[in-house]
């Protein structure tokens, strides 16, 4: 019967690693899906400025408009649903970050990859 014990606790110990794991994911999971929403949405902008040239914010609105990110093995579902908000939010990033730059044409701001 003490030769089970060992066996019991590895059990035990194995099961509270995999519990706390699981605690720590769900408690992050809402600011993961906004950095992966993010990310892709950074990554549309960047091919939308590189393959049409310098946009205004409502010409990128159409490129960001329906994306989603969700997490492997996990059902919730991140989406954006005012797409110009969203860019109200990823813009100012990635000016800070440099990786576009905002100029004025004709009273209007327009975005453009930087050089």
């Amino acid at each position: 019967m003490l030769q089970y014990i060992p066996y019991v606790l590895l059990f035990a110990l194995a099961t509270a690693v995999i519990y706390c794991w699981g605690l720590w994911r769900s408690m992050r999971q809402s600011q993961d899906l906004s950095n992966m929403l993010s990310a892709k949405g950074i990554s549309k902008i960047k091919k939308a400025l590189k393959k049409n040239g310098p946009m205004t914010k409502k010409e990128l609105e159409p490129f960001v408009k329906d994306l989603t990110a969700k997490q492997p093995f996990m059902k919730e579902r991140i989406a954006v649903t005012d797409p110009g908000e969203f860019l109200d939010s990823i813009l100012p990033y990635m000016i800070r970050q440099k990786m576009i730059t905002e100029e004025k044409q004709n009273n209007k701001a327009v975005y453009q990859l930087r050089k």
